[in-house]
């Protein structure tokens, strides 16, 4: 993520509503990728101090801290991330809306990403900043619960997951305490709120995958042939577990279970790295910007970093922060990954964020 100053020169970051030095309200413009200071207009509408263009407010800042900003020529009452929302967990339990807020941030940052690299989605909304002709399904988030953290729904057990456009996150996975247990079930050595969105993310553009023959068979002979009984391989792989030599060929254990699911865990991959890396350059924690270069400039440039990012971890007495390897298969699967989304990117769109 890029560096957000204040009008008053003070760093400002990403979920903050108010300038803690000067006060002033702040909003974020997902079009335009840009924390901005705002100055009150009239009848909820706010100005840019810096540019003048006109904003409302999400209806859900005061509820969830919902920093991002509606056009003012638009008339929905909830931002492009919030709108995407259809289910939320019971508010009658107060650690749900500490989820709920938990789980839109984590939405909020993964759309960065997304809208950073130019990716058009289907919001079936007027306020996307996408808002392109795209074969997509539109796209909707449900939170859901389960029995496990809430005895008064109907459901035994939820998945988190995705089907023709609809990411079902199990609001649970909001809670540390429950992150950890169910990665220590699953025998897992990461787990986190933002991977999972990323990886659903994965499955809904990986429906793009069979829109060009040559695209898809290039997918099959990197990830294997998805037609492959799905559920049976899932229970496979939960009976089993991964094969012995895993490693070699993904990038983590899951991935082994399905075609698929390689797919969407290396799309998630490919987002933590993009991610990392554009926040390391505006630290000036790397030496260079590998943007432009070659994939594998990039690739370079991570192994690197992530050594840094291991070590500083172990320093602190915590976990590394990037515990797989990127092996010449898997760096094959993510640079597949890198030319597709150079090929999706929406036509114009650095030029739409000026």
């Amino acid at each position: 993520m890029i560096r957000f100053y204040c009008q008053c020169g003070t760093e400002i970051f990403f979920e903050n509503s108010h300038c803690a030095v000067c006060g002033k309200v702040l909003g974020f413009d997902p079009k335009r990728q840009n924390l901005l200071a705002l100055q009150a207009h009239e009848d909820n509408i706010w100005f840019s101090v810096t540019t003048s263009r006109r904003y409302r407010l999400c209806s859900l800042r005061q509820d969830l801290g919902c920093n991002w900003l509606i056009p003012v020529q638009q008339s929905d009452s909830q931002c492009l991330s919030c709108h995407l929302t259809r289910t939320i967990p019971t508010l009658t339990l107060q650690r749900n809306h500490t989820r709920w807020q938990s789980l839109e941030q984590t939405k909020r940052r993964a759309l960065y990403t997304i809208l950073r690299l130019g990716l058009a989605f289907n919001s079936s909304t007027n306020s996307s900043s996408c808002s392109v002709t795209t074969p997509l399904p539109p796209l909707i988030f449900d939170f859901l619960e389960d029995q496990q953290s809430n005895s008064e729904v109907g459901l035994d057990f939820v998945y988190s997951g995705h089907s023709n456009g609809v990411i079902t996150i199990n609001a649970a996975e909001a809670d540390d305490s429950f992150r950890a247990a169910n990665r220590e079930l699953m025998n897992e050595i990461y787990r986190t709120l933002l991977g999972h969105f990323r990886h659903e993310l994965g499955h809904y553009y990986g429906l793009l995958l069979k829109n060009d023959d040559r695209t898809f068979n290039e997918y099959q002979q990197l990830f294997g042939d998805e037609n492959q009984d799905y559920k049976a391989a899932l229970e496979h792989y939960y009976a089993e577990g991964a094969r012995d030599d895993w490693r070699e060929s993904f990038i983590s254990a899951y991935a082994s279970a399905h075609p698929q699911e390689d797919w969407a865990e290396t799309w998630a991959h490919y987002l933590h790295i993009s991610d990392t890396l554009e926040t390391a350059q505006a630290y000036q924690v790397m030496s260079c910007n590998p943007v432009g270069f070659a994939f594998e400039r990039e690739l370079s440039e991570w192994a690197n970093l992530s050594v840094i990012l291991n070590a500083l971890n172990r320093s602190m007495g915590v976990d590394d922060a990037y515990p797989f390897v990127i092996t010449p298969i898997i760096g094959q699967k993510l640079n597949f990954i890198d030319r597709l989304v150079k090929a999706w990117q929406v036509n114009g769109h650095n030029a739409a964020r000026q």
